[in-house]
């Protein structure tokens, strides 16, 4: 067990999910309500950057894990810094999953994790059944599993 302090932890808001293994999941941040794959919408493919963060323009997703072993526990990250904002708005969150042929008919397990200004941190456990495998390329998006976040100009 380690403890480190970290100054900066109330300026950001953070929300996670992890799970265990080729679950198919994915965090999608769509800040100011930016369109999907558009300018604004963070996730794996599209992750913001550190540089935007630190100028309180953006968010960034951090993915953290190995998914060539097998087992992986695997986690993604998105941070904002909501105590620099330059905007005011919102940021959907959504946590989406993709059946593929490792998931398909089976039990996926996760957890959200969520906190915010420093306060305490609160989790989700998660049990998803996924659909058959003639579904193999669809994507269930889970609204309302983590909660959006609402912005406000410093």
């Amino acid at each position: 067990m380690a403890t480190a302090e970290v100054s900066s932890l109330p300026f950001y808001d953070r929300v996670a999910v992890q799970w265990k293994g080729e679950a198919g999941l994915q965090l999608h941040a769509r800040e100011f309500s930016a369109d999907y794959f558009t300018e604004g919408h963070i996730w794996a493919a599209s992750a913001g950057n550190l540089t935007a963060a630190a100028k309180g323009e953006g968010g960034f997703l951090t993915r953290l894990g190995q998914m060539d072993t097998p087992d992986a526990l695997v986690v993604e990250v998105y941070s904002f810094p909501s105590g620099t904002a330059q905007r005011s708005g919102e940021v959907l969150l959504s946590v989406e999953a993709e059946v593929t042929p490792k998931n398909c008919d089976a039990a996926v397990e996760a957890q959200t994790l969520q906190i915010r200004g420093g306060g305490a941190l609160r989790t989700h456990d998660l049990t998803l059944e996924m659909p058959g495998c003639d579904a193999v390329g669809d994507f269930l998006v889970l609204k309302n599993l983590v909660e959006d976040l609402t912005i406000a100009a410093r």
